[in-house]
């Protein structure tokens, strides 16, 4: 953190003694939530595997310490110089080992069975109670937490203050909204998960979307989310004035994005009518919601402006807070407006603001994305194939350092990405199309009869739930979605497509083509929901 800013309590960043605290369990392979009780709800009778059986514990024992304690540790191995990209920025050498020095860690563990406690408040719907918008932030911390979760928690809690104003005043929403505030979440996503796992079949038949936020701090509004809301989202973010500059968030996002950009995408970010929002890997509560049973889903935070030196430390206090993040609150009262304003205009529109040509203009993108990462695999093992043919690695390498030149691989097959191609020029199609439609009735929409609203909306939910596959995605079927999940080797990043995306880096090429067809397939159906959606208001 030295190198970055002073450290903590002179400045944000992480002093020696700095702990981060984190959880260890293989979620991204197995599931999140309780480890003992994969796949259902952790509830007091549901039957339990032994911690033996569960796949997601760590296997080695592990405790996080701080750079201080570290660097001793670290100044004691020799061996070879560890390769640049290993190597942090203590005043020490880094080597790898073996050794000399030995350390003895002696770890104690509580394996008992404690509850978690989520806080659910609802708010029933007056005109469409059976379509649920959901808003969630976690309460739980490490330790002290002010910034992860209360910066989070706090603007959730004004946005149900004020909720609870209106309710007072006569207003009631169109749909039902549920905010809770999550437990667990900090040890493996446990409250938000088992409480999804628990209400699975009500959720599926029920949820509109979930609105999920975390830690929030200065800068920038981030968006990420389900691309069917990605037009909705920006409309929101164009009404919220921006803290420190009065421009709308939205337009503060675009130059922000413009400064950061390549020449392409500078170029695409002035022409699109909308800024694109990231896809959601995991790490925080939308996980069960998305990833699981998909329920579209949008997750929120004003960032870029803070640095982040003391994440999961006991050093994330009130004092830390308002002195090197948003010492006044003025983003949260921006964060409070954004998801404020999203709730209440998810909750209170007659027809949900799902709209599919962003959609179908990101799932084109993904394709080329793919065929890009195929492209660029063989373009590494035929260089490096020639390169081993040559001699380069063999005349490049130093006598004195231990070293092994890479393998020759086979070439990567082509892939048959057709089915992708295909679905997502059936997918633009029908976007233009409900689009249309939609543009067409918006006049009329309050004279049409509430069983038709009904209908339509149900259409609409069910759009994220058609990019879902029952078997999950290979070798995890807890992970449902075939268009966002975390990676296995990326922590919470997100890898889009991941059966395919993960097929080509693995080298499972077979099974990657089986993915396309497969994420073809799902495409297709939405495709044809899109139209029956379009057809419904056409008709009317």
């Amino acid at each position: 953190g030295y190198t970055v800013d002073n450290v903590f309590p002179a400045g944000p960043m992480r002093n020696p003694d700095g702990v981060q605290r984190g959880s260890v369990m293989d979620f991204a392979s197995n599931s999140p939530g309780d480890p003992l009780t994969p796949g259902v709800g952790a509830t007091a009778d549901a039957k339990r595997l032994s911690v033996k059986e569960a796949k997601s514990i760590a296997s080695i024992p592990v405790l996080p310490i701080s750079y201080g304690d570290a660097q001793p540790l670290l100044a004691a191995l020799k061996g070879p110089m560890a390769p640049e990209e290993w190597r942090g920025t203590l005043a020490i050498p880094y080597h790898i080992g073996p050794g000399p020095a030995k350390v003895h860690l002696k770890l104690a563990f509580n394996w008992d069975i404690k509850p978690v406690y989520d806080v659910i408040a609802k708010i029933p719907g007056s005109e469409a109670p059976d379509e649920w918008v959901i808003r969630g932030n976690h309460h739980d911390a490490w330790v002290n937490g002010a910034e992860d979760p209360v910066s989070g928690q706090a603007p959730l809690l004004e946005e149900a203050r004020a909720f609870g104003m209106l309710l007072k005043q006569g207003w009631k929403p169109r749909r039902t909204i549920i905010y809770a505030a999550w437990d667990g979440e900090e040890p493996m996503l446990l409250g938000s998960t088992e409480w999804v796992e628990a209400h699975a079949d009500e959720l599926r038949q029920h949820a509109a979307v979930y609105i999920n936020t975390d830690g929030n701090d200065r800068g920038t509004l981030n968006m990420g989310g389900s691309h069917t809301l990605e037009q909705f989202i920006n409309s929101v973010a164009k009404d919220i004035a921006d803290p420190e500059t009065k421009m709308s968030v939205w337009e503060r996002k675009r130059l922000s994005d413009i400064a950061a950009a390549s020449a392409d995408d500078r170029k695409e970010i002035r022409q699109r009518a909308d800024l694109r929002i990231s896809a959601l890997g995991s790490g925080t509560d939308f996980t069960g919601f998305l990833d699981h049973l998909g329920i579209a889903t949008l997750d929120m935070a004003y960032e870029g402006e803070t640095e982040q030196g003391i994440y999961h430390s006991i050093y994330d206090d009130f004092f830390w807070y308002t002195h090197f993040s948003d010492n006044d609150f003025v983003y949260g009262r921006a964060l409070s407006q954004t998801v404020g304003t999203a709730v209440m205009r998810l909750a209170d529109a007659e027809v949900l603001p799902f709209d599919f040509v962003d959609f179908a203009d990101t799932v084109q993108k993904y394709t080329r994305d793919l065929q890009k990462v195929l492209k660029d695999k063989q373009d590494e093992i035929r260089e490096r194939n020639q390169e081993l043919d040559e001699g380069v690695f063999k005349a490049t390498f130093d006598p004195r350092k231990p070293t092994v030149a890479p393998p020759r691989e086979e070439m990567p097959p082509h892939l048959n990405f057709a089915p992708m191609e295909n679905a997502g020029e059936a997918l633009v199609r029908s976007a233009e199309r409900y689009r249309k439609a939609l543009s067409a009735k918006q006049g009329a929409l309050s004279e049409t009869e509430a069983s038709q609203l009904a209908a339509l909306n149900t259409k609409l939910i069910e759009s994220e739930r058609t990019l879902t596959n029952d078997a999950g995605l290979p070798r995890r079927p807890w992970y449902k979605h075939l268009l966002y999940a975390p990676g296995v080797y990326s922590g919470y990043g997100v890898k889009t497509v991941p059966g395919v995306r993960e097929g080509i880096e693995q080298k499972k090429y077979a099974e990657a083509e089986q993915e396309i067809v497969r994420v073809g397939k799902a495409l297709q159906d939405e495709a044809s929901l899109i139209d029956s959606a379009a057809q419904m208001l056409e008709s009317k």
